[in-house]
C-alpha cells in the first residue's frame, strides 16, 4: 500500500471505537452508487421484518433445518485443521 494509506490507516486506528465506526460505516457509503436507490432508517426496518418474518415462516412451517451453532462452529475447525 502507498506510504499515504498506511499514515491514515494509522491514524484511524488511533480513534475511539465509535469514532472508528463511524468512519468506516461512512467510508463504505463512499462506495455504494449514487442511483438514488438508498434505503431510508424505515424502509431498513421494513425489508429486515419482511426478512425475519420469512425466516421464522420457514422455521415453523419446516422447510429449513436448524443447526446448533456449537456443531456448525465444530465442523468449520475440523476442516481448518484437516492436513
Amino acid at each position: 500500500m502507498s506510504p499515504a494509506f498506511e499514515a491514515l490507516l494509522d491514524q484511524v486506528l488511533k480513534l475511539p471505537d465509535e469514532e472508528r465506526g463511524e468512519f468506516v460505516s461512512r467510508l463504505l457509503r463512499s462506495l455504494e452508487p449514487e442511483d438514488g436507490d438508498e434505503l431510508g432508517a424505515q424502509e431498513w426496518d421494513a425489508a429486515w421484518s419482511a426478512e425475519i418474518s420469512h425466516r421464522i415462516r420457514e422455521i415453523r412451517d419446516g422447510s429449513v433445518e436448524l443447526v446448533d451453532g456449537d456443531d456448525v462452529l465444530a465442523e468449520l475447525r475440523a476442516i481448518v485443521e484437516r492436513p
